[in-house]
């Protein structure tokens, strides 16, 4: 099947979904963990918040936070939580009720779950030339029957300092938001920014070993004379996608975009660490599941494929679904499933596309070793305060090797996640905790083809180190104020590194096929590598989507092969509005 052929059959599976005329899905929030740290301490408050809210599946739809806030107004006692809570109807003003809108012909886009005060639909005491910012949170506004669209400004400038090299750390970034919506069933969102930026010294060093900036695609070197440097990145990155409703507990997405499946600051499954890339994703939510399918076109390499010369990005394909299950409003269960593969011209295996049936048993069908990982997870939240998830992803396991006493053979290769967090932790209010652990073998998520690896444009589509590793991390949050929030994290990371032309496990781009041996393999083996990653910010809201911060980051990297050691020590300040702050912790 031809690549023609593919989005054929997406424009087919389409039609078969389609249902009745009730909306059920709507516009994405961004893939800012900052925020969803507040939804998340939200969730576990008000004791599971919404139930049909399945808080693995990111980002979130907007109305179920409209949602969450008017549950959780319950607990909303202070002043902090007040700010928090209208901070998400500000943002989401399209699916609040508006008290007096200067439209009388607007009724909302939203769900009549939501029983959002009317009150809570602010408007700006001055808006620029009563065009601009009428409402605090949006630029330019449009709300009339049947269609409403919100404009936004993107900005990120910051400049800092590494202590260890001497150099100037900087980014500049610019660019445009909107999003909106025609009738109820048809959504549309976009968001795109220029970059120039200088990265620190290990992110050059992993951008110079693979040709790629993480989280983005093209790039091109950037010279600054103003901050006198030579090796800085200029790219451009982009999400956007249209959605369309096919009743009440269907809808769909097709465009661009990034993915994150999972409770934790980590994910086994899908995170959101590579570029955007194109999809199709189809949700289905009914009585206590939320189902997700999403079929992928990925790339198999990066822009410089040939000789350093640009040539097309061979393609390769994806097919993965997450079926979430909760019984009751604490309590979550998922079941994972993915496949990664590439044929000969860009064929799309049409089994595939069944949105339900095992991939594993597919694959056995039609002969093929493609690359299938299956995962289970759990949440469990306890009495308003503590909430416990993990996850466990399985690439390839022998029971008879095991039952040997043979689990260093090569083939065992699989992950476990566990993690728990505490809000309002010792009995301080605001004050968040959490504890995470991950660990995977390896050649976990590697396979002997080269390309049909769990990568995309050379980055794992799960954990940033790949396979072969274990990683402990602790991080905290305590919002000091309303505006005023202290964040830190301390990651201690444990991996083994490739030599020469033998694979250890890591690199999840290496294909297995030239791993050191087929017994005596273990988490760490290879080039014995520590990594300590520290993070501290302290983040003040000067006006509703605009923030300051100021950050410290300091990454020790200590290998076996001195050569490979890497210190980095970097103080940084800078304003963000309506951009989340991307930590590459890796």
């Amino acid at each position: 099947m031809t690549r023609t052929g593919f989005f054929l059959s997406l424009n087919l599976l389409f039609l078969l979904w389609c249902g009745t005329d009730l909306a059920a899905q709507n516009i994405l929030t961004e893939m800012d963990r900052e925020k969803h740290a507040i939804y998340d301490r939200m969730i576990i408050e008000s004791g599971g918040g919404d139930s049909s809210l399945h808080s693995a599946i990111m980002p979130y739809w907007r109305s179920d936070l409209v949602i969450l806030a008017s549950i959780y107004a319950e607990e909303a006692n202070d002043r902090i939580s007040n700010h928090q809570m209208q901070s998400i109807y500000d943002q989401n003003n399209e699916f609040v009720v508006p008290g007096a809108h200067p439209d009388s012909t607007f009724h909302g886009y939203i769900d009549t779950k939501i029983k959002a005060d009317s009150t809570r639909y602010r408007k700006s005491k001055h808006p620029l030339w009563k065009t601009f910012y009428r409402t605090p949170e949006h630029l330019y506004e449009v709300d009339v029957k049947d269609f409403y669209l919100r404009v936004n400004p993107i900005l990120h400038l910051a400049v800092g300092h590494d202590a260890e090299e001497e150099t100037t750390i900087f980014y500049n970034q610019r660019g445009l938001s909107l999003r909106g919506a025609v009738g109820k069933n048809v959504f549309f969102q976009t968001s795109f920014y220029d970059s120039q930026v200088r990265f620190p010294n290990y992110i050059n060093q992993y951008t110079d070993s693979l040709d790629v900036v993480p989280g983005a695609a093209l790039y091109k070197d950037f010279d600054s004379s103003l901050f006198e440097v030579t090796d800085g990145r200029d790219f451009l990155l982009a999400n956007a996608y249209i959605g369309i409703n096919f009743g009440k507990y269907i809808g769909m997405q097709l465009g661009h975009n990034q993915f994150f499946i999972g409770d934790g600051i980590r994910s086994l499954f899908i995170s959101d660490f590579s570029t955007p890339y194109f999809s199709l994703k189809f949700n289905t939510r009914v009585w206590k599941f939320h189902y997700q399918n999403i079929f992928a076109e990925i790339s198999a390499d990066n822009f410089r494929v040939v000789n350093g010369q640009f040539e097309p990005v061979p393609k390769k394909y994806m097919a993965a679904h997450y079926l979430s299950y909760k019984p009751n409003k604490t309590l979550t269960l998922g079941l994972f499933e993915s496949v990664v593969f590439d044929r000969d011209n860009d064929q799309f295996e049409l089994q595939y596309l069944n949105p339900i049936i095992l991939y594993r048993t597919v694959e056995g069908w039609i002969g093929s070793p493609d690359n299938v990982l299956l995962g289970f997870s759990f949440r469990q939240d306890v009495k308003r305060t503590f909430s416990f998830y993990g996850q466990f992803i399985l690439d390839d396991i022998s029971l008879g090797e095991i039952l040997e006493g043979s689990l260093d053979w090569w083939g065992n290769k699989f992950g476990l996640q566990l993690g728990a967090k505490y809000i309002n932790a010792f009995g301080v209010r605001m004050l968040d905790l959490q504890l995470e652990w991950n660990s995977v073998r390896p050649y976990t998520y590697s396979h002997v083809d080269h390309q049909a690896n769990y990568s995309n444009y050379k980055q794992t589509l799960a954990h940033p180190m790949g396979g072969n590793f274990s990683e402990l991390i602790v991080s905290g949050k305590y919002q000091v104020s309303p505006r005023l929030s202290l964040n830190a994290s301390l990651s201690f990371m444990r991996t083994g590194e490739d030599i020469d032309s033998i694979s250890y496990g890591s690199n999840v781009i290496f294909p297995n096929t030239y791993r050191q041996g087929d017994y005596g393999n273990y988490i760490g083996q290879g080039v014995g590598t520590n990594i300590f990653y520290g993070h501290a910010a302290a983040i003040y809201e000067l006006s509703p989507g605009m923030f300051v911060d100021g950050r410290v980051l300091i990454r020790n990297k200590v290998s076996d092969i001195a050569a490979r050691s890497l210190k980095t020590t970097i103080l940084q300040l800078g304003v963000r509005i309506n951009i989340p702050y991307r930590n590459n912790v890796f």
